[in-house]
């Protein structure tokens, strides 16, 4: 299946989720096989972590945090078709800050990937992909779990796509696609109104052809629309500022040419670039300009891999109401197996910058360029058992020095963690 920039665009974090996709290979159970097609995958995992802000904001406050973390995943092969699944809790305990204890979400999810195909990827006939995700995530989670967004706040992110690829035969293929974001912030408490974010949600709808003209080499056009509706009504903390009369709507288009597949056995990618158009304030606000998409991985040896993401788009803001911003995101990650596959390094970066395009008052006109680095050692204790341990770094520099609210988040935040997972 392919992906196109405007079906995922919350991919922008990259790093973070290049090293957790590492992680997962190395530490996957063996699991409880049901009958000769079904494999359960219950796991449990606990840390502690010290976090120098858990509030993410300039003077932000320090804390222990402890972290329970069950789940149960499940793999489903059949002939043609897969299904995995995986539902979590997580209990987040502060040590210094009780009321975030008492107060703030304890994190919980589940998500579905479904996959159907009547015949080999490289030869003609269908296929399907589904994905269903739903997360109700903690203040903490955005540096661990970072796919794009970076408030630091109580929130709950829903995402649903299907893509339907048809192969013809002689490296002709095209597929249609589809999908719903939802992301909305926990405003009814005294923090959430006090930061007064925005969730919103977002639908899309797009289609791809591509032409493979050789093993290596698959020229792709992809073209997709989008609608966006912010929710900027509902944060009581701004309810004065609904004199303003902001329209919540907005729509954008983006039309990419590019390639994709091999370049060698070891290295596959896809790189796309070309036009987006986002209209913002139902026609108050316009934003054209080139926006890119680049995935990259790159199996060095039996013991190295790497990867890279890049990617742009234009979205609504979810710091103030009314506005709208252009992300830029760039990330590397790296492993490296050791011990005889019994210890794993990782270490990855991150790069995002927020370019205001369109602000509700002049107080909202500032940019932010934020910085992740991250460090981690995971050792295979047995089977059973990993221990596994982390060091994080992140920076956010706001380059708006006019900008009262942009000054709020200069900050700083360091991050270490220590935990052992049990999979069966």
């Amino acid at each position: 299946m392919k992906t196109s920039q405007m079906k995922f665009p919350i991919v922008a974090a990259g790093a973070l989720a290049c090293a957790a996709g590492f992680a997962e290979k190395m530490d996957r159970p063996v699991g409880i096989p049901i009958g000769e097609r079904m494999t359960l995958k219950p796991y449990v995992a606990l840390s502690a972590a010290y976090d120098s802000n858990v509030d993410s904001r300039k003077s932000g406050r320090e804390d222990v945090v402890w972290t329970v973390n069950p789940g149960l995943g499940l793999d489903y092969k059949a002939e043609t078709w897969k299904l995995s699944a995986n539902v979590y809790y997580q209990y987040n305990a502060y040590t210094k800050h009780h009321s975030y204890t008492q107060n703030s979400y304890h994190s919980c999810g589940e998500s579905l990937t479904f996959n159907w195909a009547d015949s080999l990827k490289d030869e003609k006939g269908w296929s399907l992909m589904l994905t269903e995700k739903y997360s109700k995530l903690n203040q903490i989670d955005d540096i661990v779990d970072s796919v794009g967004h970076e408030y630091g706040r109580d929130r709950q992110e829903f995402n649903v796509a299907a893509a339907v690829e048809r192969r013809f035969g002689r490296g002709w293929h095209a597929d249609v696609n589809g999908s719903f974001y939802w992301l909305d912030y926990d405003t009814n408490n005294s923090d959430g109104e006090y930061w007064g974010l925005y969730g919103w949600q977002r639908w899309t709808v797009g289609t791809e052809l591509g032409y493979a003209a050789t093993k290596w080499t698959d020229f792709i056009l992809a073209a997709n629309y989008a609608s966006y509706e912010q929710n900027n009504r509902d944060n009581r903390y701004y309810d004065s500022h609904k004199d303003y009369g902001r329209s919540s709507g907005a729509q954008g288009m983006t039309v990419h040419a590019g390639i994709g597949t091999f370049a060698t056995d070891r290295i596959s990618y896809r790189a796309l670039g070309g036009w987006s158009h986002y209209d913002y304030d139902e026609g108050g606000k316009a934003s054209d300009g080139f926006t890119y998409s680049l995935s990259c991985n790159w199996n060095i040896s039996d013991t190295w891999d790497t990867a890279l993401l890049a990617t742009s788009y234009y979205q609504p803001t979810e710091r103030e109401y009314g506005s709208s911003q252009r992300v830029d995101a760039l990330s590397w990650g790296l492993k490296h197996r050791m011990v005889r596959g019994k210890l794993y390094g990782t270490a990855d970066v991150a790069y995002r910058r927020e370019s205001r395009e369109y602000e509700a008052v002049q107080s909202y006109d500032y940019d932010l360029d934020i910085v992740t680095f991250r460090l981690g050692l995971t050792y295979v204790l047995n089977r059973y058992l990993q221990l596994y341990g982390s060091l994080e770094y992140r920076k956010s520099i706001n380059e708006s020095g006019s900008s009262s609210r942009g000054e709020y988040y200069d900050y700083d935040r360091y991050r270490g963690s220590l935990g052992m997972r049990f999979t069966y």
